[in-house]
């Protein structure tokens, strides 16, 4: 049974989604602010977050970096009223896999759980080794924690995950269209500028022009992680 913990403090909202998760065969788990969520996720196996950016005691996304930490790999969705754009934006960029606004569908909720979950399994599935050394370049799988030049550098969440695919794949061709379905939702899933702007990131972040490349370009097709002998 997978573990699902809601972060709320409206008492309405937490008895809906507690009742129509417990329905879909989840078991929840509720806090009504971020320092009973941290202990839970401390204690607990969870499977996935639900996630409301304004609580009584914290910043909701100062939370959700917080919960990361625990699990890299954990997927987070925001369930929120605000509604404006950069905040919606800001949250996908940083931490967050997901964004619902209130008030909402369940039936659209567990659709993105779904979703979610299927991302993480593939996420997962690639990990057969807990380290990742080329070069300057050092990658801890199981901490998430990137090195360059024996300094730990600081990726979004989302520019880790597209790292993460690339190394794991190293060698082969990673298209754009499975980099979208597996880093963004499917309604993303025409924005290959995304991809782009975020891999310009990345390669500013984990390159320099005194060493070889990590990531090419692989001409309207996608990217290819390769690590040749200039980076061993």
């Amino acid at each position: 049974m997978k573990n699902i913990l809601v972060i709320e403090d409206q008492a309405s909202v937490v008895h809906l989604l507690k009742r129509y998760l417990e329905q879909s065969g989840y078991q929840v788990f509720i806090a009504y602010r971020g320092k009973e969520a941290v202990e839970i996720i401390s204690q607990r196996h969870i499977s996935l977050v639900l996630l409301d950016l304004m609580l009584p005691d914290t910043d909701g996304l100062c939370l959700c970096e917080e919960l990361r930490k625990h699990d890299p790999f954990i997927p987070i969705i925001i369930i929120s009223a605000v509604t404006d754009i950069t905040s919606k934006v800001q949250a996908l960029h940083s931490c967050a896999d997901d964004y619902i606004l209130k008030p909402f569908e369940m039936e659209e909720v567990l659709e993105r759980i779904n979703v979610q979950f299927r991302h993480t399994q593939h996420m997962r599935s690639g990990v057969e080794k807990q380290s990742f050394t080329a070069g300057p370049l050092s990658i801890d799988f199981e901490q998430r924690r990137v090195i360059i030049n024996g300094q730990e550098i600081n990726l979004t969440y989302k520019e880790y995950q597209l790292l993460y695919i690339l190394v794991v794949n190293s060698g082969k061709i990673i298209t754009y269209d499975f980099l979208l379905s597996k880093v963004w939702d499917d309604e993303y899933t025409s924005e290959h500028q995304s991809i782009r702007t975020y891999i310009n990131r990345l390669r500013k972040k984990i390159e320099t022009p005194a060493q070889r490349r990590f990531i090419y370009n692989e001409p309207k097709v996608g990217y290819r992680f390769k690590v040749d002998e200039k980076a061993q």
